[in-house]
């Protein structure tokens, strides 16, 4: 821009200049009013627990099994726990003697592994577990051990 006269700046013309940077042009805007933003949709994990809420109790299975089925006094038997639909927490598993022992489940799954006692007498057995409110039970047959080579008592009989 480009002005042929010299150009001088008054004070009228000072004070417009200045007027957008008064305080009457600081001051805060008026509050207008407010429109509330849509709620973030909730995470895919917390939205599908809600869904399996609604649509009910969640469906809870539990197995139970003792491998081997047949297992000789002294010897070692393992109880396989499998839960459908719950994938971890703690299972409490009671032996034939009624003790208890608690199994923390991994991808619905645990293994603990009992020992039956030398002096147990040969029969049938039963496991029990328990799952939140679930319970199942095994079966599994106690043996009389093997009799020992060295054992001088079969011979006594025969005589």
């Amino acid at each position: 821009m480009r002005f042929s006269k010299p150009f001088t700046v008054t004070l009228a013309g000072a004070a417009f200049l200045a007027l957008p940077l008064s305080g009457a042009a600081l001051a805060a805007p008026a509050p207008q009013p407010s429109h509330a933003a849509p709620a973030a949709p909730a995470p895919a994990e917390k939205q599908d627990a809600r869904d399996r809420k609604d649509a009910g109790p969640r469906q809870v299975s539990l197995s139970v099994a003792v491998d081997p089925s047949r297992v000789r006094t002294g010897q070692t038997y393992g109880v396989t726990i499998l839960v459908k639909g719950q994938t971890s927490g703690t299972a409490t598993v009671t032996g034939p003697e009624g003790k208890s022992y608690r199994v923390s489940l991994s991808g619905g799954r645990a293994v603990k592994e009992l020992t039956v006692p030398s002096r147990a007498k040969a029969g049938t057995r039963k496991v029990t577990v328990k799952v939140g409110g679930r319970t199942a039970t095994a079966s599994f047959t106690v043996v009389a051990p093997r009799p020992r080579e060295d054992d001088d008592r079969r011979h006594r009989a025969a005589e």
